[in-house]
């Protein structure tokens, strides 16, 4: 009878962690849950397809979370601990003058180890560099894909999980890992939340990372993370959304850093016309964006866009709402998340920046290694320098640097 109650109780466990755990979209990476079939003295970690590794059943599953001391790095550390991890947070040193107090606050209330590693100069000599050398190119630059790519899940990834002997790396990023045993492969897949989606930034991640990366959030809604992490006591539960890009004071426009640290990027040129007509003067190439229609300073009897940004002749290039719809674009910088495109030509649906819809294409991976892509219909504002990611249905197949519209 014992036996038999025992049994009961746990599978009534089961059933209230299951539904709970639906419930809330709060399914963590079962292929790193710490379960197994019992083998010997160690168990088994089966719940991982295929299983990577064995485990000793007194042994915690170590794990580094990259933490900001805002609701989601804390939540995800929260997460990770009450799914049974043994939790270190380690946070990124970015910039002079950045405020990481809030990151070791959150660290000392959840209990766990916490550590800054200063990458400033890789910063600097990256992104920094990046940012600044592409305004004046005339290319509209991508820092915060740069910056995951590059630092993020780069050197911060390597250099935290070294610090505190880590297998596993964890961020409050908005996607899921899933693997697929049929294919063989891990896969990035978008977050449930689509408006929160932030699986075009992970387009570079190789099968080796994605093996040993966890994405609590994924199956989590915006809305929900906020509410769980108040159900927990988490003080952050209600702290506001931090900026897009990260350098970048209280305030502070991409202009405003620019004019402070690279004045030199603003250089007075012409205002032109598809025709090369000379039709104004503007006061630095930065200061606009492709499908930019106020500020031009331009009188004319038809509304005229930013359709091109030109850094040799230094031209902001202008012309109606047309003509900044162009059906075909030009990648490189290609990366595949199975490590290798799906053919020389693949369907897919793509997006040529963050936080647009996808759209039917076809694309042409060319010999000189950079893709073709071709959509069913043209796409507004293709711009140099973002982004093209490429899915099937949910799962993100890779992606590249738009070279330039054709």
């Amino acid at each position: 009878m014992k036996i038999i109650f025992a049994d009961l109780f746990s599978c009534l466990c089961l059933w209230v962690w299951y539904n709970v755990t639906v419930s809330f979209g709060l399914s963590l990476r079962s292929d790193l849950m710490v379960t197994g079939a019992d083998c010997g003295d160690c168990k088994l970690d089966s719940m991982q397809n295929p299983p990577r590794e064995r485990i000793c059943m007194t042994e915690k599953k170590k794990v580094v979370v990259a933490m900001s001391g805002g609701v989601d790095s804390t939540l995800t550390a929260r997460l990770l601990q009450e799914a049974g991890y043994d939790v270190h947070g380690a946070s990124m040193m970015l910039f002079d003058g950045q405020d990481l107090s809030d990151a070791a606050k959150m660290a000392d209330f959840l209990g766990i180890p916490h550590t800054v590693i200063d990458l400033r100069d890789i910063y600097k000599d990256i992104v920094l560099r990046y940012f600044v050398d592409s305004y004046q190119k005339g290319i509209t630059p991508n820092p915060c894909v740069l910056c995951d790519f590059k630092v993020k899940f780069g050197v911060f990834y390597d250099r935290a999980r070294a610090f505190f002997d880590c297998p596993y790396f964890a961020t409050g990023h908005y996607a899921r890992i899933i693997y697929d045993p049929d294919r063989g492969f891990y896969e990035v897949d978008k977050a449930l939340d689509l408006k929160k989606d932030q699986s075009y930034m992970m387009y570079h991640l190789t099968q080796d990372q994605l093996a040993h990366i966890i994405f609590p959030l994924g199956r989590m809604h915006k809305i929900d993370t906020r509410k769980i992490a108040r159900e927990k006591g988490l003080p952050v539960y209600n702290r506001p959304e931090s900026q897009d890009i990260c350098f970048l004071g209280q305030g502070e426009t991409y202009v405003d850093y620019l004019e402070k640290h690279a004045p030199e990027v603003f250089r007075p040129g012409d205002i032109v016309d598809l025709d090369g007509r000379v039709l104004g003067h503007h006061q630095g190439i930065p200061r606009y964006t492709i499908g930019q229609r106020r500020g031009l300073g331009i009188a004319s009897r038809h509304p005229l866009y930013v359709v091109a940004l030109d850094g040799k002749k230094n031209q902001v290039i202008v012309g109606s709402n047309e003509d900044l719809f162009r059906q075909k674009l030009l990648a490189d910088d290609l990366d595949f998340t199975d490590g290798q495109a799906p053919g020389e030509t693949f369907r897919c649906e793509a997006k040529i920046r963050y936080g647009v819809s996808v759209h039917p294409a076809e694309v042409h991976i060319q010999r000189d290694g950079r893709a073709r892509v071709v959509f069913d219909e043209p796409q507004r504002a293709i711009t140099t320098g973002q982004s093209v990611v490429f899915y099937d249905g949910d799962r993100l197949i890779g992606g590249g640097t738009i070279v330039r519209p054709l």
